[in-house]
């Protein structure tokens, strides 16, 4: 740290700099606010003929909620195109308070402008009020892509009701635009197990809401543990969504009891000679003496084969 000013002069020369640079710093912060709203007003005059404008990737942010599931193999293929053509649709914003930028929608085309270094990217001005409108609008608009998933309409359709207090599902569904049957499925989901809710979560594309329906019933009626460890069979492609149901609903088998051996000792006098175990059909005798246990087998394999004899004779 520099010396503090010892004299009225330097006291006046530092409170002097510090103005200076209070006014340097306002200056550029007025400078940014004005280029903001330059930008804004460039965006609001070119909306009503659909003009489009190139805005910093940087500057444009990303909303929960509003992003729509694109399988890998498809984001590839837009960032390859992209790679060699000009985005055709725009990128559809609205404005921040800092003077940047909120994604309404064309999140995947953002993403691939970063992958490939491209500093500017085309956009149009949203018309939304207010955040949720912002998030439905950007919801009803991905409603309509046949790519996105059941469980990302469910999280859209449960964020439109919780941002409509007092709706129910029948008036979600008219307002979506979808049948009672259709939607009280997708609310199916809220009714897994959490854990089980959160393998869907990281593997979007994984079931279909009537597979979720029928599991929902199952952790219902007490069967939750099953239906979490079906699920886990789902993601790792151990099981299709239809031998997954049956996997949930199939009844673990009671185990069954070990079976209890049987043993008893043949003594010579006070000694034992033999201890035999027997379980089930497995019979083992042991011996003191390696001698005696020859001799004795012997004696057995006589005695079995005389009964394995009669008993073939007994058939014939």
């Amino acid at each position: 740290m520099p010396e503090a000013a010892r004299t009225s002069p330097g006291r006046l020369l530092n409170a002097q700099n510090r103005i200076l640079e209070s006014d340097e710093r306002r200056a550029q912060a007025e400078s940014k606010l004005a280029d903001a709203l330059a930008r804004i007003q460039a965006l609001e005059s070119a909306a009503p003929s659909g003009e489009a404008w190139e805005l910093p990737v940087e500057k444009l942010h990303e909303v929960a909620g509003r992003r729509r599931y694109m399988a890998p193999e498809k984001y590839a293929e837009l960032r390859e195109n992209l790679r060699h053509n000009k985005l055709v649709h725009p990128v559809v914003v609205l404005p921040r308070a800092d003077g940047e930028w909120d994604i309404w929608s064309g999140h995947h085309r953002w993403d691939a402008h970063k992958d490939l270094g491209k500093p500017t990217i085309r956009c149009v001005l949203g018309t939304a009020d207010d955040e949720v409108e912002a998030t439905t609008g950007a919801f009803f608009a991905n409603l309509m892509q046949s790519d996105l998933t059941d469980y990302e309409k469910y999280v859209g359709l449960k964020r439109f009701q919780e941002g409509h207090a007092g709706l129910s599902q029948t008036e979600v569904a008219e307002r979506a635009g979808l049948s009672k049957q259709f939607v009280s499925e997708l609310f199916a989901f809220d009714r897994l197990p959490a854990e089980a809710l959160s393998v869907i979560e990281a593997n979007k594309s994984m079931i279909g809401s009537s597979a979720v329906k029928e599991l929902a019933g199952l952790t219902e009626a007490g069967k939750g543990q099953r239906v979490i460890a079906a699920v886990k069979l789902l993601a790792e492609k151990k099981l299709d969504q239809g031998q997954t149901v049956k996997y949930a609903r199939a009844t673990d088998a009671p185990a069954k009891p070990a079976a209890t051996p049987e043993t008893f000792k043949i003594k010579a006098g006070k000694t034992t000679w033999c201890d035999v175990r027997l379980v089930k059909n497995v019979m083992r005798l042991e011996f003191k003496d390696e001698a005696e246990a020859a001799e004795v087998q012997k004696v057995i394999r006589e005695h079995l084969e005389t009964i394995a004899k009669s008993r073939a004779e007994a058939k014939a």
